[in-house]
């Protein structure tokens, strides 16, 4: 976009008087004798894309839609969207009734991004604080009720924890990440059938998830199921035989089979 150029004093007073910078009288415009339709107004939001952010993911963000990920793609000229940058800036356009929603998920963003960045550094008073007010500002932002979600986790409060996850998990039942953390926060509160029940149910939908395969071994270890635990240390094997996980899932599998 270019820079806006200001006017000139002198011809802006020389224009308004209707008189050309050189001194000559110029002729009066013709008669109009409607008012000229006035701009449409814009219906469009820029986003900047964060480390690790899909299209899909974006689109879900502002148009609750993963599906308009191609319609993202197309208005930006994104010909790779597996190759989206972080820090680019897209382009979103909304319908006219859906650009207030969009509008109050905007305004969402920045304390919700403020407590991913808080998170990461550990400090959760900061992080649950920004998850807060973001929720304030838009208290359907699913991102926000998650990673508070996992701010209670890491204080320990797995009930307060277990309510919101449940909540998202009833909106997006097939969302991975949803369904481990609760798994998580029934296992924290050792109800460990309970959690292995989640575990289970993710690994339905997602079963390369190397983490509900994991979550869901560990449970019913603990629960005290060992044949079925067995059977799930081996499937998660399966997945994964190489990681620091994987040696933990053999030590758990020995210790199983009484070696």
């Amino acid at each position: 976009m270019t820079a806006l150029r200001g006017i000139p004093a002198l011809a802006l007073l020389l224009a308004l008087l209707g008189l050309s910078a050189c001194g000559g009288s110029q002729a009066p415009p013709p008669p109009r004798t409607e008012a000229p339709p006035p701009p449409p107004e814009s219906r469009t939001l820029a986003h900047t894309v964060q480390e690790g952010e899909t299209l899909e993911r974006i689109a879900d963000l502002y148009y609750g839609d993963p599906g308009r990920a191609a319609d993202i793609a197309a208005s930006n000229g994104i010909d790779d969207p597996s190759r989206l940058a972080a820090g680019s800036v897209l382009q979103l356009g909304f319908a006219e009734a859906e650009y207030q929603r969009a509008r109050e998920r905007a305004a969402a963003l920045e304390p919700y991004n403020q407590g991913v960045s808080a998170l990461a550094r550990g400090n959760l008073d900061e992080a649950e604080r920004q998850f807060r007010l973001a929720l304030r500002v838009d208290p359907g932002l699913p991102d926000a009720r998650y990673n508070l979600a996992l701010v209670l986790l890491k204080r320990g409060q797995a009930e307060a924890a277990e309510e919101l996850l449940r909540r998202l998990r009833s909106e997006r039942p097939g969302d991975a990440d949803f369904g481990f953390a609760l798994g998580n926060a029934l296992f924290a509160q050792t109800r460990y059938l309970e959690a292995a029940t989640v575990f289970d149910q993710v690994l339905a939908v997602h079963p390369e998830n190397r983490r509900a395969a994991f979550g869901h071994a560990r449970a019913l270890q603990e629960a005290g199921a060992h044949q079925e635990a067995r059977a799930a240390w081996r499937r998660y094997l399966e997945l994964d035989t190489e990681s620091s996980w994987a040696a933990e899932a053999r030590r758990h599998l020995a210790e199983l089979d009484g070696g």
